[in-house]
């Protein structure tokens, strides 16, 4: 990406409703995976990609992203909401502090891979595309993004969100992607979500959204964090099968993991994976199963539990 004027976006105003109670204490981008913030790992990924600057939206608990990435010395600009824009009217919001970038590197707050933006960004430069979504095959399970996204053979972005028509492929959004400048006039500053901004530059320009297809990428592998359900597999995804996200996000040796100043008691018993944030407590006579506690949690005597989030004094559990 040398000799472009790169900055990036952090997605980060959402509510992280399908996350509550938890995201009414903690902003869907702080959760931590493996003791790392969504927010630190969508962040590097930008930086190490070239990025000059990181914008990132505000709404829900915007103090305490502001004051977590603050600390951090990131060159950072936010952007507060005073009501949520979506993506399309979010981007539109910030396009004036962007004006200056020949490319803008696009992060869902909420997701993770193994890939970053390098061989998209050179698939964005030969298409001439206006905006490149980062797309992968599309599966079951949660564990790649559903279908949505329809590319014809030569990579063009022909739909969004209706099934393919013959002699066309549908893949899924990793909610990463690749802004060119002159595509910010289509976001507006007002609330708008990203396909209806996508589907007016189609019309107005064919061919001038592009899809790259991350799937072609050796080891490609990507998961969002969008319920506990898949906060849980991610976690299992990390310490039980070894999968490499980021690296940022390293394995651990077995699947326990203990923060600094923490403490599990000896009469303790686990199963699964557990872990356990920086300064949280497990006491004696508990069992957890396939369970992450958060930074300062308190697991409490006879506590019994399988697939759960502890946080504060509460506990969120998984639905079978």
């Amino acid at each position: 990406m040398t000799g472009w004027r790169i900055e990036g976006i952090i997605l980060a105003a959402g509510k992280g409703t399908r996350m509550l109670p938890l995201t009414d204490a903690l902003p869907k981008p702080l959760l931590t995976v493996t003791g790392v913030p969504l927010l630190e790992i969508a962040a590097e990924k930008l930086l190490r990609s070239g990025a000059s600057r990181l914008h990132v939206n505000l709404y829900h608990l915007g103090g305490m992203i502001r004051e977590y990435a603050g600390g951090k010395g990131w060159p950072v600009v936010f952007h507060e909401e005073e009501e949520l824009l979506d993506t399309g009217g979010g981007i539109g919001n910030m396009a004036g502090d962007l004006r200056d970038a020949d490319h803008v590197l696009l992060h869902n707050g909420d997701v993770l891979s193994s890939f970053g933006f390098d061989e998209a960004f050179e698939y964005h430069i030969g298409q001439k595309a206006m905006v490149t979504m980062i797309l992968m095959n599309a599966g079951e399970g949660g564990r790649t993004p559903p279908a949505a996204v329809t590319v014809d053979a030569a990579g063009a972005v022909l739909d969004i969100g209706r099934p393919p028509p013959d002699g066309s492929r549908a893949l899924g959004y990793t909610g990463m992607a690749i802004i060119s400048g002159e595509a910010l006039r289509y976001f507006p500053g007002e609330k708008k979500g990203l396909v209806p901004v996508l589907l007016e530059m189609i019309s107005d320009r064919p061919g001038s959204v592009a899809g790259f297809d991350a799937s072609s990428i050796d080891a490609a592998v990507w998961g969002e964090i969008g319920s506990p359900s898949s906060y849980i597999d991610i976690h299992r995804r990390i310490m039980v099968e070894s999968v490499l996200f980021d690296g940022t996000i390293q394995p651990p040796p077995m699947p326990l993991r203990t923060g600094a100043g923490s403490s599990v008691d000896p009469g303790a018993e686990w199963s699964g994976f557990l872990d356990v944030g920086t300064g949280a407590r497990i006491e004696g006579n508990t069992f957890l199963e396939d369970c992450v506690v958060l930074d300062g949690a308190v697991v409490r005597n006879g506590t019994r539990l399988r697939s759960a989030v502890v946080y504060n004094d509460k506990v969120l559990e998984v639905e079978k």
